[in-house]
């Protein structure tokens, strides 16, 4: 099977990771069913706005067969974020059905405008 996705629309399942929107706690995302999927997995993360004092996220996508008992896939993390404007994007392999993002926020008065795509390509048959 081929990895290289040349119409983007047509052939990968967008999954939603995290809408945009501005977290100031620990956040789930809503869990996204890949069943249509084939191959590798990836995540884009965009952070826009960081404040607080000394604020960190950290990103993880966590996988799920029945999504509602979720475990970390390995090698799913993001690279922790402390600054505004700052961009990622990860590839992971999955097990199990379903998959979701979890931001870890800590520090004093955090907020993180985030937004994440979580996303892999469709079955060819």
């Amino acid at each position: 099977m081929s990895t290289k996705i040349h119409d983007l629309a047509s052939n990968v399942i967008l999954g939603a990771g995290l809408a945009p929107q501005t977290i100031t706690t620990t956040t789930n995302g809503p869990s996204a069913d890949l069943i249509a999927g084939d191959g590798p997995c990836f995540a884009i993360q965009q952070v826009g706005n960081v404040s607080g004092t000394s604020p960190s996220l950290s990103g993880k996508i966590q996988e799920s067969d029945n999504a509602s008992s979720w475990s970390d896939i390995p090698g799913a993390t993001f690279t922790s974020v402390t600054a505004s404007g700052n961009y990622q994007a990860i590839t992971f392999q999955r097990t199990k059905r379903y998959v979701r993002y979890v931001g870890t926020v800590s520090g004093t008065s955090p907020s993180f405008a985030v937004a994440v795509v979580v996303s892999q390509q469709r079955k060819v048959v």
